[in-house]
């Protein structure tokens, strides 16, 4: 391997390992994502107004996190 390709996994090792100290698990992720489950209705070419569907559906996932964090 490279010298740079090499020094970018010494990089993420250790920015692993500094969230491990705090608690944190690297391979976790962000949480849940949204799932909308409209999926390829962008391809339909109805227009529907899905913004606000996809707002409340995170402010929920948010508060669900939220309650687990704390």
């Amino acid at each position: 391997m490279s010298d740079k390709k090499l020094a970018k996994i010494e990089k993420l090792r250790e920015k692993n390992e500094k969230r491990l100290l705090k608690g944190k698990k690297p391979s976790q992720g962000w949480g849940r994502m949204v799932d909308t489950g409209l999926g390829g209705l962008n391809k339909t070419g109805l227009i529907i107004d899905r913004v606000s569907f996809v707002k409340d559906q995170q402010k929920s996932i948010a508060r669900d996190n939220d309650r687990k964090n704390s």
